[in-house]
């Protein structure tokens, strides 16, 4: 299971992102995308482009190379984007950093293009200003809340952002909603949208994982809490289940070294250490969780993050070559119905709980509180484009995973 060679691979922020050549199907919404644009450009009112997409279908690759198109044209007189007034936006600060990079390398682009979205309305209702066009990556973690301590003192980002913009481009992807703060829906959505033009571009694929489509159900049903047999054919991918912690971690590095880009990761729900650090501690591992990092380099590119955990604020949006994701106690084996289940009880991670005014059914709650652990796991687990390894704190949920990986078929 473990014998793979992989060819080293440079650790650039940029690299997953800036990427020429689009497939078939992504150069297909690219051109409709463009022509939404252009239409909404001549046309009276607001106009959005939503792009719904799951991890790994390439929607950032998509917008960055939106973005620069646009960008280009502003100075061509033939283009339908000459003299436009533009900006990108990302509520997530590691993915600023690859974007503002973008900006710092490349002709056309500035560091200032890309800016949070409390700074963009902030910034906008200041000076009274607006956009010709708007994009908006990782859509899913705009506030759909006031949160003054943040200075955001409006209901909604994407609402607020709609009334700056003559069009707006807005990446989607539902089961990657993990805070209540950033609760949404198509529900809320679709609430938000109706008012104005609006138009969905699906992306129906998945280019990050090199998977066959066993796997790739697998780890689908997975992160939904559903068991199963592992395959037994798993193609070029590497999915394993491990006994202990201490050795997923060994495999890990051993694939770093080998060919970089190869991770341990963690959900919420692990306990500080007896002394108060703020480690994961399991089996014999013992290593400290990610931190923001004001450094120009991401979390996933740095070296020294080998030997730390990461989290979904700090990989989200990036690809690594391997994910050795630690379950933590909040994930439990219900033996009655032969699935993962979420205990909401033992999230130490509260923040991701806040009340939102567009979640108040007792019953929804509930739900929300076990869809954002498992939206989560989806994250880390679709990291890997060429392995995923797991290991459960939950000693009953990991001996019936490894009793699945033994029933292989």
């Amino acid at each position: 299971m473990y014998n793979q060679i992989i060819e080293k691979l440079e650790n650039d922020n940029l690299k997953p992102f800036d990427i020429d050549h689009l497939s078939a199907d992504q150069s297909g919404i690219f051109a409709d995308l463009q022509g939404y644009i252009s239409e909404g450009l001549k046309t009276p009112g607001h106009h959005v482009a939503v792009i719904e997409g799951a991890a790994g279908t390439g929607k950032s690759v998509l917008l960055t190379k939106l973005f620069k198109n646009i960008r280009r044209g502003m100075k061509d007189p033939d283009s339908p984007y000459q003299g436009l007034k533009t900006v990108f936006t990302v509520n997530h600060p590691e993915l600023l950093k690859v974007y503002q990079e973008m900006g710092a390398r490349y002709r056309d682009l500035y560091k200032k293009d890309y800016v949070r979205p409390t700074s963009l309305i902030n910034s906008a209702l200041k000076t009274d200003s607006h956009y010709d066009v708007v994009l908006i990556d990782e859509g899913h973690l705009l506030l759909s809340k006031r949160e003054p301590y943040i200075r955001f003192f409006q209901d909604n980002q994407l609402t607020e952002i709609i009334k700056l913009a003559k069009v707006v481009v807005v990446v989607f992807d539902f089961q990657q909603v993990i805070q209540g703060k950033m609760f949404w829906n198509e529900k809320l959505l679709n609430q938000v949208l109706t008012p104005y033009d609006h138009r969905i571009f699906p992306m129906n694929f998945q280019y990050r994982m090199e998977a066959n489509a066993s796997v790739s159900t697998w780890i689908d049903n997975f992160v939904t809490g559903k068991l199963s047999p592992l395959p037994a054919d798993q193609g070029d991918y590497d999915l394993g289940i491990f006994e202990r912690a201490d050795a997923l971690f060994e495999t890990i590095k051993a694939r770093n070294q080998q060919g970089g880009l190869a991770r341990v990761l963690a959900t919420t729900g692990f306990q500080r250490r007896a002394d108060g650090a703020h480690h994961v501690v399991l089996d014999g591992f013992d290593l400290p969780w990610d931190e923001f990092d004001a450094q120009v380099k991401t979390w996933p590119n740095r070296p020294e993050s080998i030997n730390q955990v990461g989290s979904i604020y700090t990989v989200q949006g990036f690809d690594l070559n391997y994910a050795g994701v630690l379950l933590s106690p909040a994930f439990e084996y219900d033996v009655k119905t032969d699935r993962m289940i979420v205990n909401p009880t033992k999230v130490t991670h509260k923040e991701i709980y806040k009340k939102n005014p567009n979640l108040t059914d007792a019953d929804a709650i509930a739900q929300a509180k076990t869809d954002f652990m498992y939206n989560a796991l989806n994250i880390l687990a679709k990291r890997g484009k060429k392995g995923l390894y797991l290991k459960a704190a939950d000693p009953d949920l990991n001996n019936r995973l490894l009793e699945l990986q033994a029933q292989a078929k």
